[in-house]
C-alpha cells in the first residue's frame, strides 16, 4: 500500500478495503458515507473528474470503527462515542477527518484526502481548457448577469424560478421565521433543487432533514446533556469542512455556529442553507448578526454590528420568510435579495429592503 505499508503495518491492515483506491495517482478523495458506500473523486490531470459511487461489502460499520481506532492511535489521539470526532493525517500525508457515532448516526463517516503534489505548467492548465470559463470582474457595484436574471424574476412575481435558479447559481440563503411556520418542511422542498450529483452535508441536532441526494452525510449534534457525545454544532461544521462537502445544510442557526456557517460559505460551500427563528428579514439579518458578535466575532476592536449585518447581505443575500395563510403555516410572506437594492443605487444598509410578498407585490420594509 505505498507509504502505508512502509510506516505504519497497522493502519494498512485497517485500511485494507480500500488499498486499491490508496494506490492510485489518480484518486485524489475518497469519503466513506456510511457503511459500505464510498464515493470517490478522481484527478484527470488538472481538472477533477466529479466523484464515483463505489458499494464495498468488507466496509463494515466495525471497520471503520476499527480504521478510526488505528488512525487514532498512530496520531496519539483518541475516539470515541464520547469524542467521535478526530482529525489527523496518515503516514503518506493523506489528511484524514473521521465522525463515529452517534454523531454520524448512519455508522460512521471518513474522508481522506490524498496528498498527492503534480507538476503542472499553465500551459497544462491551457490545454485542459482550465482557463476558458474565467470571468473578468472587479470593483463595481454592477450586478452579474444571474443576479440581475433573479430581479427579472422577482419582478415578474415567479417567486419558485427565482428559488430554483438562485440554488442553481449556488446562492446562500437562509429561511426565516416564526415558531411552527415550516422552515424545516420548507429547506427539505429547496433541497430538492439542488442539482443530484452535489455533495450535501446536514449537521442538526434533531435529524429532520431529508437529501434526496445518493451522496450526502447526516451529522447530528449533542442537545445539552441528553447525549453520550458532547459535540455542539460548531465543532460538527468545522468537522465537515474537511468532510468535502458542495454545500451545508444546517437545520437551525441558533449559537456561535453562526459564525462558522459564514465562514464556510465563505471559503468555498456557496449555496449553503439554514434556518433561523426571526418574524422578519430585517430580524433575520439582526439576530445572525447578534449571533456572530456573540461567538467573539466583531466588538473588542472588530466588526460593528451595521458592518457584520453588511457582511451578511454578500454572504447571504436572500432571506425567505415564512408565516401563515389562513391559519396554516409553510406560506412565504416575503423574500428579501440583497442584490436588487444594489439595483436601485442604494446600500441596502441604508435604504433598508425591497421585499415580495407571496403574490408577487412589491413591498418596502426591512433590513
Amino acid at each position: 500500500m505505498g507509504m502505508l505499508s512502509r510506516n505504519d503495518d497497522l493502519i494498512s491492515l485497517a485500511f485494507e478495503p480500500l488499498r486499491s483506491l490508496l494506490e492510485r495517482q489518480d484518486v485524489i478523495e475518497i469519503c466513506i458515507n456510511e457503511p459500505h458506500r464510498v464515493f470517490v473523486e478522481y484527478s484527470s490531470g488538472v481538472l477533477h473528474a466529479g466523484m464515483v459511487a463505489l458499494n464495498l461489502p468488507e466496509l463494515t460499520r466495525e471497520r471503520i470503527r476499527f480504521m478510526a481506532e488505528r488512525v487514532a492511535g498512530a496520531s496519539h489521539q483518541f475516539v470515541n462515542e464520547e469524542e467521535p470526532l478526530l482529525s489527523a493525517s496518515l503516514p503518506d500525508g493523506s489528511r484524514v477527518q473521521v465522525v463515529l457515532p452517534p454523531a454520524a448516526p448512519d455508522g460512521g463517516a471518513i474522508a481522506i484526502r490524498r496528498k498527492i503534489v503534480r507538476d503542472l505548467s499553465l500551459s497544462d492548465y491551457a490545454e485542459a481548457g482550465a482557463l476558458l470559463c474565467a470571468r473578468v470582474t472587479g470593483a463595481t457595484e454592477a450586478l452579474t448577469d444571474e443576479e440581475q436574471g433573479l430581479c427579472d424574476y422577482l419582478d415578474a412575481g415567479d417567486i419558485a424560478q427565482f428559488l430554483h435558479l438562485a440554488l442553481r447559481h449556488r446562492i446562500s440563503m437562509i429561511i426565516s421565521g416564526g415558531t411552527g411556520t415550516g422552515k424545516t418542511t420548507f429547506l427539505n422542498a429547496l433541497m430538492r433543487e439542488i442539482p443530484g450529483h452535489e455533495r450535501i452535508i446536514t449537521i442538526e441536532d434533531t435529524p429532520e432533514l431529508v437529501p434526496p441526494h445518493g451522496n450526502h452525510v447526516r451529522l447530528i449534534a449533542s442537545r445539552g446533556n441528553q447525549n453520550i457525545a458532547q459535540v455542539d454544532m460548531r465543532r460538527l461544521v468545522e468537522a465537515s469542512l474537511r468532510l468535502r462537502p458542495d454545500r451545508l445544510l444546517l437545520g437551525e442557526v441558533r449559537g456561535g455556529e453562526a459564525l462558522d456557517f459564514l465562514q464556510a460559505i465563505n471559503t468555498g460551500h456557496p449555496g449553503s442553507l439554514s434556518t433561523v427563528h426571526a418574524n422578519s428579514p430585517r430580524a433575520a439579518y439582526e439576530r445572525l448578526a447578534m449571533l456572530v458578535m456573540q461567538s467573539g466575532f466583531g466588538g473588542g476592536g472588530g466588526l460593528s454590528k451595521p458592518e457584520i449585518i453588511d457582511h451578511l447581505h454578500t454572504t447571504l443575500p436572500i432571506v425567505v420568510q415564512l408565516g401563515r395563510k389562513e391559519g396554516r403555516p409553510g406560506a412565504v410572506s416575503e423574500i428579501f435579495f440583497a442584490p436588487y437594492i444594489r439595483q436601485m443605487g442604494r446600500p441596502a444598509a441604508v435604504q433598508g429592503s425591497m421585499v415580495w410578498n407571496a403574490s408577487g407585490r412589491r413591498a418596502r420594509g426591512a433590513p
